[in-house]
């Protein structure tokens, strides 16, 4: 778990955990944006040609790549709002 709190409920340390949870949520946010645009790409993208099949592939990777990150980023927030609870 992160020890961003030293000092139990210093101004410092409170500052360090509100800024570690606003940071996160705004990565939590880019990244599921960048998921939402990613997915309709997926299916227009489903072509017979190597090279669009070879993005298509890409996009699926970086989707599930981003949906993986999301899901990292939201247990970092998850501990960080548990260490002042």
């Amino acid at each position: 778990m992160l020890n961003l709190l030293t000092a139990a409920y210093s101004s410092d340390a409170m500052w360090a955990w509100y800024s570690a949870r606003y940071a996160l949520r705004d990565a939590i946010t880019a990244l599921e944006d960048a998921g939402a645009a990613l997915r309709p790409l997926i299916a227009a993208t489903e072509w017979h040609a190597k090279g669009v099949m070879a993005l298509h592939e890409l996009i699926i990777e970086l989707n599930a790549r981003t949906t993986a990150e999301v899901g990292e980023l939201e247990n970092r927030f998850r501990e960080i709002g548990s260490l002042v609870a």
